[in-house]
């Protein structure tokens, strides 16, 4: 039996992980949680109460999606100790509500002016004499892609030949193969020999200088100084456009060109990736 609460920790996420479950980010919260309650434990409580109430406590501008993330994480880890007649105080499950939040759907008109910023912003990342950021933004859109799985694609990810993506554990934990439109196909072609990528298959398809993966953050950093550059207004944080509106634009439009040219939709079964 495990003696420490981290030892605990462990065992539970190991749990999540055997259950097939990806458990990254909930991982992490669970480090900072036992840091959090540290100054709180005692001997005969291996998780009291005042301890979890320290950690539920609301923060500055703090959302109501990622305070219900954090408290019900918590929550979990002390049912799973609960259940095992160890001393934790569970606290009631957390239900923030949704985000309002409508997502922005791009013009024809915006998206030149977007990649047309994207495309001559000073100081862009790059490697050589070819930036990088045109060709993922590019990607994220054509592909309708979340932003996670466009800077996590491996070399052996990017079929060149067929033109398809394999995205591995999706957020709903799915592999999918996605598509490549043929002018895409083009530029990645274009491309992955101007920056010679690298011939190992694990090796980043989108690498950063140092050869690494580049995190969302990156993404997110250049968009904002691109939506100035193409004067598309931004009504500050949690308020948008974001970077994840392209993957609705993408739905959008592919929805939009199937009407346009006539095909029956109502048949169509939308699902969740």
């Amino acid at each position: 039996m495990p003696e420490t609460l981290e030892q605990y920790r462990a065992q539970f996420v190991e749990s999540k992980k055997a259950a097939g479950i990806e458990y990254k980010w909930q991982t992490q919260l669970l480090k900072k949680f036992l840091t959090v309650a540290a100054p709180y434990l005692t001997e005969d409580c291996a998780l009291p109460k005042a301890a979890v109430l320290a950690w539920n406590s609301r923060r500055g501008n703090e959302c109501p999606k990622t305070r219900q993330q954090r408290v019900n994480t918590v929550r979990a880890f002390a049912e799973y100790l609960a259940a095992r007649g160890i001393p934790a105080y569970v606290s009631p499950i957390v239900h923030e509500g949704g985000s309002n939040y409508v997502p922005h759907i791009f013009s024809n008109n915006e998206l030149a002016r977007l990649f047309h910023a994207i495309d001559n912003r000073p100081n862009v990342t790059r490697m050589g004499n070819w930036y990088i950021m045109p060709i993922i933004f590019r990607t994220l859109y054509a592909c309708g892609l979340r932003r996670s799985e466009a800077v996590n694609l491996r070399v052996r990810d990017v079929d060149l030949d067929t033109g398809v993506l394999t995205i591995l554990a999706t957020k709903f934990h799915k592999d999918c193969l996605v598509p490549v439109h043929e002018k895409l196909l083009v530029q990645l072609r274009d491309y992955a020999e101007k920056m010679l990528i690298s011939r190992n298959p694990d090796a980043p398809f989108f690498p950063k200088s140092t050869g690494e993966f580049y995190e969302s953050s990156a993404l997110y950093t250049v968009f904002r100084k691109c939506l100035w550059d193409a004067g598309i207004s931004h009504g500050g944080k949690s308020e948008g456009p974001r970077v994840h509106d392209l993957r609705h634009t993408f739905a959008v439009h592919c929805l939009r060109k199937w009407m346009l040219a006539g095909d029956d939709i109502s048949h169509l079964q939308l699902y969740r990736r």
